[in-house]
């Protein structure tokens, strides 16, 4: 991941849906399967962050249990990197550990601070 000021310029967005009898080991994710994930991208990851849904009192459980964000300079080195035989290994074992199908969005950032 760069230290750098470079400006991300593409966000990659996992959403894990919540259900009834969703499983999500976030120690797993957060400990072992995000860091191998960031490494394998490299430097085109400038930031990455995972969020956990909590419930907040009076209202429905969250729309999602982990909702996990990666900020890139560089689309066409992130498209290489998921066709990268060691990242294909990784995205088995992410697809493995839960019983959530996630939803995945690849976005061009216009704005932010």
């Amino acid at each position: 991941m760069k230290n750098s000021d470079t400006s991300p310029q593409f966000c990659w967005t996992v959403l894990y849906p919540n259900h009834e009898g969703a499983t999500f080991d976030f120690d797993h994710y957060t400990q072992t399967l995000v860091p191998e994930y960031v490494a394998l991208l490299g430097e085109n990851c400038v930031k990455y962050e995972v969020r956990k849904g909590l419930a907040t009192p009076g209202a429905l459980a969250p729309a999602f249990v982990c909702i996990a964000s990666f900020w890139l300079t560089s689309g066409e080195e992130f498209r290489a990197s998921m066709a990268d035989e060691r990242m294909k290994v990784v995205m088995e074992k992410i697809f493995a550990f839960t019983n959530i199908q996630s939803i995945r969005q690849f976005d061009q950032v216009l704005s932010g601070h």
